[in-house]
């Protein structure tokens, strides 16, 4: 069984990615200091902006809304929010309602903060739907059960797998209940497509009340991923253990810490393009320096990230890590338990039986093009499935490019528009859907891809020196390829940008590791010597111990011979007494016997001359 201590070691012992991010957050403080120009008044007025709740953002935006809560099987309380009507005050006129979903770490926050004229469900509502946003358990919204609190170890210890088979279904439920409806349409960005593949193939009985789902930067295959979560993914498991010791499953909560950096690292110019751009946003979702809204920074880190457990994250790591879409993997031990399996099964996809769109974004490296293929060849009912017209749309485009409208939003609105007509059904994909055997678009040089292994060096568990060696290969793996010479000069800058940018952190990685390392030898010569003198000393004290023991039992022994002896001498004398005694009493008790003997003698002779006389009175009567 893996402990703490063990936990904490491995993370000291591995010259790994996870160190550079430690040291990240503990250069936040001087961060924030050398970089904030903003009085402290402003910047608790910005840290008040920044963390306006689903709620408040949608009702600045003019539309009313509502709050339902939901109950799941397992007892988790899920909290929807509900634009019911235009921002006219219009009910809605169409035919279905519509459930849209969150990504990982996300909440319903995700599809509003950036106003009206960006927020699909806010136009979706003007185009006269009844739209409901989800909230997953475990985020900002949704940390309620009804009998657990979140402090609870057992609150959190649930994966992707439970979102999907519960969460999804409750919410469908409730839904069509307070619409009094029979069938709604379903719209997933990133983890919100991946819970909901899993809920269609764990509960097929809610498949008939899917009217049609449109997945957005959809996530079920991983494995082709050219984000920098691939080189956090070999950790997932060691990095679960240690949050279920230390937070008890919680993984990355929104907290005060994190909506101060949006108010004043986000906000600044220079630290929000070095740093919450380029090192948070564009290493995990792709590049995007055209379209990517960049003022909504502060607002996106002010409600992102928003809390889930660490066993989801370490779902999503596992289908990066292998080549299957499947249920959580305990370990083989574990799996025997649950699966009566050493491996986790896999979910089914080909069993959905409901209309699918697929839209995906071709400079997505977190969901990359090949992995969507892959999936899009497994779905059996698949109504369209096509790329953003942008070739440099990425993972969060979806949500906060400035061109969201014209790319995503009115793209959804036409499927909408069809699937939602009672008289329409499924027939088959559309003719301008990508096919399954598409070529898929490369946008790096294959010639920069090629990562050098280290000797000795595990490419699943990589260090800081892979990391130096390969820093050129992984920077060119997460761009675009260029369209026009422009293009070109602009991606060649940035590559250089994020070339210094993380040179300069995988350097100062190493430098804290050297120093560590020295630290650590000093430590250790420190508490041997100490050892040593202790050893030394506790040796002399046992052999004074040992010689002052063989005196006193020397001593002791003297004693014991001594009182043996003068034993011996009284039980001979008591010996010799108790003879003379019995003599004696034996010469005593002879002397009585002769004496009433000789007394007895008397009194027979005296009885039988008495008894003669007697008889001798008699014969003379006689006569």
């Amino acid at each position: 069984m893996i402990n703490i201590k063990n936990s904490v070691s491995f993370l000291r012992n591995q010259p790994s990615f996870v160190q550079q991010l430690f040291v990240n957050l503990l250069l936040a403080p001087t961060i924030i200091k050398l970089t904030t120009n903003t009085p402290t008044s402003s910047a608790m007025n910005l840290f008040e902006n920044n963390s306006l709740s689903t709620v408040e953002i949608i009702q600045n935006n003019g539309y009313d809304v509502e709050i339902h809560n939901v109950i799941t099987a397992d007892g988790y309380i899920l909290e929807l929010h509900r634009i019911p009507r235009s921002k006219r005050g219009q009910e809605p006129t169409r035919n279905h309602p519509i459930l849209i979903h969150h990504g990982i770490l996300g909440t319903s926050a995700d599809w509003v903060l950036a106003g009206a004229d960006k927020s699909l469900p806010m136009q979706l509502a003007d185009d006269g739907y009844d739209v409901w946003l989800a909230n997953c358990r475990g985020n900002t919204y949704s940390r309620k059960h009804i009998s657990m609190t979140y402090k609870q170890k057992s609150f959190w210890n649930f994966s992707l797998h439970e979102v999907g088979k519960y969460d999804i279904p409750a919410t469908i439920d409730y839904i069509l209940s307070i619409t009094n409806s029979t069938q709604l349409h379903y719209i997933g960005y990133s983890m919100g497509s991946c819970v909901f593949f899993i809920m269609a193939s764990e509960r097929p009985e809610y498949q008939p009340k899917i009217r049609s789902q449109i997945s957005l930067a959809p996530v079920a295959f991983l494995s082709n991923t050219r984000s920098s979560l691939r080189f956090m993914a070999p950790y997932a498991k060691m990095l679960n253990v240690v949050f279920h010791r230390m937070w008890k499953g919680m993984f990355m909560p929104q907290s005060g810490m994190q909506r101060f950096m949006a108010s004043t690292i986000c906000r600044e110019r220079i630290t929000q393009k070095m740093i919450c751009e380029k090192c948070i946003i564009f290493s995990v979702c792709g590049s995007d320096p055209y379209h990517f809204d960049t003022k909504l920074i502060p607002l996106i880190m002010g409600h992102f990230p928003a809390g889930t457990s660490s066993n989801l994250a370490a779902h999503f790591a596992q289908f990066i890590l292998k080549d299957s879409f499947g249920q959580y993997d305990y370990g083989r031990a574990l799996n025997l338990r649950h699966y009566n399996s050493t491996e986790p099964p896999t979910y089914n996809l080909k069993s959905i039986r409901v209309p699918i769109t697929l839209i995906y974004g071709e400079n997505d490296i977190l969901a990359d093009t090949t992995d969507v293929l892959k999936l899009r060849a497994q779905l059996p009912m698949v109504l369209d499935a096509f790329p953003a017209k942008s070739p440099y749309f990425n993972h969060v485009d979806f949500l906060w490019s400035t061109h969201v409208t014209e790319q995503i939003n009115n793209p959804v609105k036409e499927i909408l528009q069809k699937t939602d007509n009672l008289g329409w059904t499924y027939t088959g994909t559309a003719a301008t859907a990508v096919p399954v055997n598409a070529a898929v678009p490369v946008h790096r040089p294959q010639n920069q891809m090629q990562l050098n292994l280290m000797p000795g060096i595990m490419n699943l568990a990589p260090g800081l020196e892979f990391f130096a060696e390969n820093l050129d290969a992984i920077i060119a793996s997460t761009m675009p390829q260029p369209v026009d010479e422009r293009d070109a000069a602009v991606f060649e800058r940035e590559r250089e940008q994020q070339k210094l940018l993380f040179g300069g952190v995988i350097r100062f990685a190493q430098a804290a590791e050297k120093k560590y390392g020295q630290l650590k030898e000093e430590i250790t010569n420190e508490i041997t010597g100490w050892a040593d003198d202790v050893a030394t000393g506790a040796e002399t004290r046992v052999k004074q111990t040992a010689v002052l023991v063989n005196g006193k039992i020397a001593l002791a022994g003297h004693s014991v011979v001594g009182a043996v002896g003068k034993a011996e001498n009284f039980v001979v004398g008591g010996v010799g007494k108790a003879e003379q005694s019995v003599a004696m009493g034996i010469g005593k008790a002879h002397n009585y016997v002769n004496y009433g003997l000789n007394k007895a003698d008397r009194a027979v002779g005296n009885a039988l001359n008495a008894t003669v006389g007697r008889v001798s009175r008699v014969f003379w009567f006689w006569k």
